[in-house]
């Protein structure tokens, strides 16, 4: 399929993807620049650039380094500013690719926390990952794909109640999940919780109830 150069433009406004590698996406010399490169291609007024480049590094949290290098920042920094350059085009959705790679847990936090920021402030946050554990805390829905194909779509407490089609796509469960899963199948009353404090209260309750008496 081809586009025009206006309509690639129009999808561009409307659509920004974010890379695995912030540095296969980040080429400027400064921050600052790299973040301006696209609303300045949308042929915008260098006061409305400044206006969106403040903006999007402010909601990103990186406010103060626009003068630094990208390759002198952490990989967490880098993802931060290359969702912020995302960020200054304005886009309806935003589409990442693996945005917890590479990422300690407090990178992972912080990343995932500016994500749940953009989605509440009705921007749609579209995530492709292997990360089942960032995906439980963040989705509302779930596309499972193995081959090309999506063998499961839900929400993710249906989900995890299939650990089947998990499996299926070579995804492991959160532990939790697969703990309560095979508890289970072997008879034990349980429901499928997502997070270790409610599989622990699951379990508990099944302990004492009376089909294992």
């Amino acid at each position: 399929m081809t586009y025009q150069k206006e309509e690639l433009l129009q999808i561009r406004q409307k659509v920004g993807i974010v890379f695995q590698n912030p540095d296969d996406q980040l080429f400027a010399p400064t921050v600052i620049e790299d973040v301006a490169f696209g609303p300045m291609n949308l042929g915008l007024s260098e006061d409305k650039v400044d206006e969106r480049v403040e903006e999007a590094l402010k909601l990103v949290g990186m406010t103060g380094l626009e003068k630094k290098a990208p390759h002198q920042l952490s990989g967490g920094q880098k993802k931060r500013v290359a969702i912020a350059g995302i960020l200054a085009m304005r886009p309806e959705i935003m589409v990442l690719d693996e945005p917890t790679t590479g990422l300690d847990p407090i990178g992972v936090d912080q990343i995932m926390e500016v994500l749940y920021m953009l989605n509440k402030e009705a921007m749609s946050i579209i995530i492709a990952s292997h990360d089942v554990e960032m995906v439980t805390q963040f989705a509302d829905k779930i596309f499972v794909l193995h081959d090309v194909e999506i063998i499961g779509q839900c929400t993710t407490e249906e989900i995890f109640n299939n650990c089947e089609t998990l499996y299926k796509a070579h995804l492991r469960p959160p532990k939790s999940a697969e703990l309560l899963y095979m508890l289970k199948n072997e008879g034990f009353p349980v429901n499928i919780k997502l997070t270790v404090d409610e599989a622990y209260h699951e379990i508990l309750h099944a302990l004492g109830s009376p089909c294992l008496s």
